[in-house]
């Protein structure tokens, strides 16, 4: 680490970098080259003429106002600095290119900090057809903030009108029920003890009774949302071990198939996969204009006659995308001389890494299936006639036996008790098929993109070669002794 110069006399202790600041510039210093010239002093120099013009700059204010902040024109001090000593004695290649480096090093030091700094509102990013941007841009549609009230409009989507015309029907008998009761009332009124009177307390009598109703009604309606919401959830769970599987697949791809022609078309295929699960959920076809296939196209993940070839054939298209793995990995082993493969036919790994490989395509191909089933079977019809037959039920005579106590209040609570309980039933049919596009279906969108953007960035490693690299490189010895000696402090 650089020692401190010190510091500089001409300029007041006030105006004296903090201690932040110093060890800003030493690390500054630290990471730059050598052969830029940027020493401790020259900095401190620049730091103190810096400080000195800021003050200078505005004789008639006790307090300096520099044009510029600390740090920049530090970094513009250090740059000039830097550019005067490569002119005096390191002009050459190298020199100018470490001067370069050093400058640059700098300066997104400088704008790192900057931005720490600073207030930053957050940006939705472009949608683009690079699918790191196309997740982040459904991420954030995904974790976008609005008005519960419009998120509660909108999923009730194609259900507004089923809402509406039950609270309507249940709101016009509560206000006949208060009607009545305010008629029963003017009867008892002019005849106490009559049979107006008498029928107004057995009326108040059958609270209780409404009590074990409602009871009955609660749990019939937590049972049915209990059930939908367990469907939505066994399908998010599918969706997660297709990720994983899908994800675990192309990492055996890129490690165990060695031709690499054999191995892009394997990648290829498990993002064909993911799209075509969602659009076989969807109760489409890939090909279709609302699904992805033509996308694919155009990103290059498919071709047209691959995608035509797919549509025509009448068979779920998943099995389609998992067959072609299957073909592949059978050419990959026709291959002369075991160049396939990473293990030839002689290795004892061979045969298990075919059973791994094997293993993850039945998984998805298990997950799919299980899919279908949870899509297809939906909740028996009793269920859905069982709790619509207890929500009116309850609520004509809770209004009933309500307004004989609270009158012209019945149609108020009717009608908000009936709302929250219509959005809950609502809300349960929603989640009974958690495949489409409403808002509280799972968002198969953002996990294709997910996929996609796992599966090209493992790609992307693969022909670097940067993983095999790291693989053959051992740790330093002395981070080995450093990594492995450590104080355990002794117990009392």
């Amino acid at each position: 680490m650089a020692s401190l110069p010190p510091t500089n006399p001409a300029v007041p202790p006030t105006e004296q970098p903090t201690a932040d600041e110093w060890k800003w510039i030493d690390d500054a210093i630290s990471k730059g080259s050598p052969s830029g010239g940027v020493s401790p002093t020259s900095v401190a120099k620049a730091a103190g003429s810096t400080n000195t013009k800021a003050k200078t700059s505005n004789p008639t204010s006790g307090i300096p106002k520099p044009a510029v902040s600390f740090k920049a024109s530090l970094t513009t001090s250090m740059d000039s600095a830097t550019s005067s000593n490569s002119n005096d004695g390191g002009a050459g290649p190298s020199s100018t290119r470490s001067t370069a480096n050093s400058r640059g090093r700098m300066m997104r030091r400088s704008s790192f900090l900057g931005s720490t700094f600073s207030f930053r509102k957050k940006k939705k990013r472009a949608t683009t057809g690079n699918p790191e941007d196309r997740h982040a841009a459904l991420d954030d549609e995904e974790g976008h903030s609005e008005l519960f009230l419009t998120l509660l409009y909108e999923s009730l989507d194609d259900s507004k009108a089923l809402v509406a015309k039950s609270i309507g029907v249940l709101l016009v008998w509560s206000v006949l029920c208060a009607f009545f009761s305010e008629w029963l009332r003017e009867m008892a009124s002019s005849d106490a003890g009559g049979r107006a009177d008498r029928f107004l307390e057995d009326i108040e009598n059958c609270k209780s009774a409404i009590s074990i109703l409602g009871t009955l009604f609660v749990f019939t309606l937590v049972f049915r949302f209990n059930t939908c919401y367990d469907r939505w959830w066994e399908s998010r769970m599918f969706w997660g071990d297709i990720i994983s599987r899908c994800l675990d697949l192309n990492m055996m791809n890129r490690r165990w198939v060695a031709d690499q022609d054999l191995g892009d078309r394997m990648s290829r295929w498990i993002i064909a996969y993911s799209y075509a699960s969602k659009a076989l959920l969807r109760g489409t076809s890939l090909a279709e204009e609302e699904e992805d296939g033509n996308a694919l196209v155009e990103r290059g993940i498919l071709t047209q006659e691959e995608l035509d070839n797919m549509h025509d054939f009448p068979c779920w298209q998943p099995h389609y995308c998992l067959e072609m793995i299957r073909a592949i990995l059978v050419e990959a082993h026709k291959v002369p001389k075991g160049k396939g493969m990473t293990f030839d036919e002689n290795n004892k790994i061979h045969g298990q890494m075919f059973r791994c490989f094997d293993g993850i395509i039945k998984q998805m191909t298990d997950l799919i299936g299980d899919s279908v089933r949870t899509r297809s079977s939906g909740l028996p019809a009793s269920y859905d006639a069982i709790t619509m037959c207890s929500f009116f039920m309850f609520f004509f005579l809770a209004a009933f036996v309500w307004s004989a106590g609270i009158g012209w209040m019945t149609p108020v609570i009717i009608g908000c008790a009936s709302l929250i309980v219509m959005l809950l039933i609502v809300m349960g049919s929603k989640l009974v098929d958690p495949f489409g596009h409403d808002k509280v279906d799972i968002p198969m969108e953002a996990f294709c993109a997910t996929i996609e953007a796992q599966v090209l960035a493992m790609d992307e490693r693969s022909r670097s070669g940067i993983i095999e690299k790291f693989a053959k490189t051992s740790m330093p010895r002395a981070s080995m002794t450093k990594s492995a000696t450590f104080h355990i402090p002794k117990l009392d």
